[in-house]
Formats: C-alpha cells, structure tokens, sequence
C-alpha cells in the first residue's frame, strides 16, 4: 500500500504549518504586500503569497509578493506606509538579502515608520555544518545584530510553541510605530501550529493630566513671551492638521518653522509659516531659529531630533512643550526629549490633533494679549544665489521653482539622497497642497527613495508618485528600474557628474586639498537610454526648460509605463545650505 500524501491532504499540511499561519496572521493585521527575492529559507513562507504583477493587484486584499531586489526592497514599506498609512512587509532570504534589506530596516527605525521585515535564518538542522550562507553564531551572527538595532522588534522563531507570542510581541512594536524583524528557522516555522494573534483596536487618545497642566502652566509661561512653533514629521499624519497649526500659529502670533517631512503638517497660507529649518532651510527660518533665546518659548509638534533637522543642538528656548503620542521614538531617552532642551521641558502625551483640539479652544479664551511678532515675509530667501550655469545645464532655480507650481491633486513626492533633497525645499520655501514630499534623511542612504516611490504607488495606485533621485543614488537602484517599468511612476535624475552633497561639502570641510582627493566623480550615464532599455519611457530637459511643461505634462499621463527624466545640473550652483558641514569640519567628527 503506498503511504505518499495525497494532494488535497499535503495542502492540508501546508495550511496547518507555521509558514501559513504567519502569512494569514499578517493577512488579518492588513498586512498583504511583500517585496523581496524568493530562495531559500523563503520558499516554504513565500508558496502562501500570490504574485503581485502590477497595479490591478493593489488593494485586493490578497497576500502577494513583489519580486524586487532587496535593497530597493527594503524601502518599499515605508514608502507603502507613507502613501497609504498601511503596513506591507519586505522578505530577505538568508544571507546577504539580509544585508542588503536592513538599510531599510535602518530608515524605518530612525522615521519611526512601521514595517515588517520577514527574515530567513538558517535551518535549526544545518547550525554547526557550515551551511550556505552561514547566519547562525558561527558565521554572520545576524540575530544578534537585529536584536541590537531592533531591541523587542526583533522577534524569532525558533519554537513553534512561542509563535503566537512572538507574533503579539510584533503586533506590540507595530503598533508603536516601529519597524518589526520576523527572524525564523525554516524547519521551526514548517511545524504544525494553530497559533492566531488577531489584530486589536488602538483609539486616539490623549493623557487629560498632561492636557490641564499644559492648560494651567502655558498661559503664564508665554505672557509675554515670543512662542515658536516646530513642526515635525509625526504631525504630518494627523486629521485636519493644516488647519490645526495654522489656528495656534495665528492665535500665539507664533512664528513657525518645519522639518522636511514636517513640513506636510502645515498649510501654505498660514501667515506665521517662516519656512524649513536645518538642511536646504529657508534664510527667515535660519536666522529665526538661530536667534531663540532662554526668553522664548518653543512649542514642538512631533520631535524631529536629527542632524539634519537639529544640527546635534539643542533647544536653546527657556521652555520646550513638546506634543506627542510616540513613546520610545528615534533618538529619545527615557522616552523624551529633555535632553535635547537646554532649560525646562515638558511632554504633552496624546494623539496630537486631539491634544490640539482641546487646548486651543480654550487657549483662546486667555491668550489674546500676545506680543506683535511679525508675520513671516513674503519671500522666505535673501540669499544672492547665481543665476549663470555651466552650458548644457539647467538653471535650478527657475527649475525647482516651476516645478513647484507645477504639481498637480493626488501627487506625492521623494526626495533620495542627493542635491535635490537640500535645493528643492529651499527653492519652494512652502509645502505645497498638491505634493506632500517625504524624506528619509536620518539614514540617508542612497537610493533609498526610489524604493519608497515603488512602495508608494503600490499604496495607493492613484497617486502621481514622483521621485528625486541623483546619478549617484541611480548606481544602487538602476538595475532595478525593470521591476518597476509598469507602476506608471515618475523618477527625476539630478545629473550633475558628482556625488554632489560630498563634492560641494568637501570644498567646505578641506578646501586645501586638491579636489581629486574628494573621490566624487562619476562616469557619464546616458539615463535615457538606460531607463528605455529597461521599458521606462524617457525624456531629457532641455537646458533651457522649454520642454518642461510637456515633461510634466508626460508625467500626470501615465498609462501603466513608468517614466524617467533626466535633468541636467551644474554641481557648482548652490542653493540649499547644508549646516551638518560646520560639524565636519570640528572635532565632533574627528
């Protein structure tokens, strides 16, 4: 009598293994888009997910995978997240997949985004036989690494008993805003099991304490006082936001400033708007927020801490007020930012549109007595900046500038790690209502925003996705513009023959030394070519931008092939200033 396993009870098995209960707990949690490269260790995970082959899978509810190398991959979610406000996942194999996923893992842990990273381990069978692609302690010791980057994210699997445990573990971590890394042994994960972590409700709320000591400290605190308002990223996702900062702008007389993604948490119109601080800030903003004394008071809206948004300083304002619902995000201690305050500090937990919801109404009843701050001016820039480029190239002010009266409803932008994520705010000086752009620039890791434009129009298909990427940062993603060429994005390249951040920072740190030593060169790329010989439509600027209303135009008509643009820059024409260079030239980094 033959003893095989029939097919209809070989998929039973399959059903009832560890491999599909992840893949249908993650499924009830909402979580159904996975990028990465199938092989080994995934193999037995990835035969539960259908294959996503474009747009007309996008919000079917079905658990697919995206065939996407890994290092583009590992970006995908935080793009999918910033888009939808819905979390996907990336899958890496054992070994280097790894490796090259953890960039991403990197940029979603320090913009507190998160995502679920689906990881093979080695089998708990082949540990001490030198297996390929050694992971275990005898070779590359990954879980270690993941443990001490991720802390309690990083979950594993290496009991089958444990896994409904491990899977609420994660659903914890998700749900404050973290990313989360599902390290498993192939032979533990195939195991029966009918583990189940159903997903549960987290309201919006607020901590009432925190709301009636605000309510009775703030108003004598800021008598008479000139109160500042930062706005940063975590507000950019809060309901009715743009008309929440404008009322406490408005009604403190408060002038504002932003982060980059902070940024997308302010309106346009709000009279008391001074523009982008740190990296590519406006010239009102810069010397506002360099003139904060102990005599004023500054109220922040999230807390973007790092370099690029805070320079390594701290808030010299007497007193900080600091709005939250995060509570252990990137760069805190203790899960504040006091330190980060030169004098009094103090944390308003909650949801902060519901924070704002209370307190301004009854802000408004005693504060109308305010010192007559100035609104900010209509021209957020004094900088002399040259207007004379090298032939062939662009003037990138007038670019940037049409450009950002160019963008049309349902767009969104990312900026990569190039000139364009320091120029193009600088030239904008304010957030326009059409285009939220985000930046993951606490990584900074190049390339990366092409990966966040994929996850992106895979969100949410009916947004116009843009990208800003450099020739630079092409060299990391460009051999995967083929697995992209039917998203119907929209990818620019800054084509200025350098690393350009390093080329013009260099001249700034060691201006002595002969530029050869600066290593920022790069081969000439005829991107057009290269994005038509992956089944991208194409098209060049003109130096002179009489073709970018048809380029524009090219790029609100997508049809399903997506399309690049490569856009000629003189490295030489500076526009957004980069602080973090004056560190670099102290013994901060030395």
């Amino acid at each position: 009598m033959s003893t095989a396993v029939r097919p209809l009870d070989k998929a039973a098995l399959d059903r009832s293994s560890g491999n599909f209960a992840l893949i249908d707990t993650l499924r009830k949690w909402g979580v159904t888009f996975f990028s990465g490269v199938n092989g080994g260790g995934l193999i037995h995970v990835t035969k539960h997910l259908e294959p996503y082959l474009g747009l007309q899978h996008s919000g079917d509810r079905v658990p697919r995978m995206q065939t996407m190398g890994e290092y583009v991959a590992g970006f995908v979610p935080l793009g999918y997240y910033l888009a939808s406000g819905r979390v996907a996942g990336c899958l890496t194999t054992t070994g280097a997949a790894t490796k090259l996923g953890s960039s991403g893992i990197t940029d979603a842990k320090l913009h507190n985004i998160p995502a679920v990273y689906v990881i093979a381990l080695n089998s708990t069978l082949s540990i001490g036989r030198s297996p390929l692609q050694d992971v275990s302690e005898h070779g590359m010791n990954v879980v270690p690494q993941l443990e001490a980057e991720l802390g309690e994210g990083c979950v594993v699997i290496d009991n089958i008993n444990r896994l409904e445990d491990g899977l609420r573990r994660a659903q914890h971590m998700l749900k404050r805003s973290k990313p989360v890394a599902l390290a498993f042994h192939p032979d533990v994960l195939s195991r029966p099991t009918d583990a189940a972590a159903p997903w549960t409700s987290q309201p919006r709320t607020f901590a009432p304490r925190d709301v009636t000591e605000f309510l009775d400290e703030f108003p004598q605190v800021a008598r008479g006082r000139r109160v500042i308002v930062y706005v940063s990223g975590e507000a950019a996702f809060v309901p009715g936001i743009h008309d929440l900062t404008t009322r406490l702008s408005q009604l403190l007389r408060a002038p504002t400033v932003w982060s980059v993604n902070g940024a997308n948490a302010v309106s346009p119109t709000n009279p008391w708007g001074y523009g982008y601080i740190s990296f590519g800030g406006n010239d009102a903003a810069m010397k506002l927020w360099r003139g904060v004394t102990k005599d004023d008071v500054v109220i922040t809206l999230g807390f973007d801490p790092g370099e690029y948004s805070l320079n390594l300083g701290r808030i010299p304002a007497g007193h900080v007020y600091h709005f939250t619902d995060l509570r252990d995000p990137y760069g805190h201690k203790h899960g504040e930012f006091r330190h980060r305050a030169a004098n009094e500090y103090r944390v308003v937990r909650g949801d902060i549109g519901m924070v704002l919801g209370e307190v301004l109404p009854r802000l408004e009843a005693v504060m109308g007595d305010r010192p007559n701050t100035p609104p900010a001016p209509a021209d957020l820039n004094d900088r002399e900046i040259t207007r004379t480029t090298r032939a062939g190239t662009v003037d990138a002010v007038e670019f940037y500038g049409r450009l950002h009266r160019s963008w049309r409803p349902r767009s969104i932008g990312f900026d990569d790690v190039c000139t364009a994520y320091k120029d193009r705010q600088y030239i904008a000086q304010r957030p326009n209502p059409n285009m939220p752009f985000f930046s993951t620039h606490d990584g900074s890791a190049m390339g990366g925003g092409f990966g966040l434009g994929v996850g992106a129009k895979c969100g949410d298909p009916s947004l116009h996705t843009f990208v800003f990427t450099g020739d630079g940062c092409w060299r990391l993603f460009g051999g995967a513009l083929a697995d992209a060429a039917n998203l119907g994005m929209n990818v620019f390249v800054v084509n200025n023959g350098v690393y350009g951040i390093v080329d013009k920072g260099l001249e700034v740190i060691i201006p002595d030394h002969d530029k050869r030593l600066y290593h920022s060169r790069l081969p000439q790329i005829d991107f057009v070519k290269a994005a038509e010989a992956h089944g991208w439509d194409a098209a060049r600027v003109a130096p002179d931008l009489s073709n970018l209303e048809d380029v524009v135009d090219s790029c609100y008509d997508r049809k399903g092939r997506s399309f690049l643009v490569e856009v000629p820059i003189d490295a030489d024409q500076l526009l957004g200033q980069n602080p973090r260079l004056q560190n670099l030239t102290t013994k901060t980094y030395l």
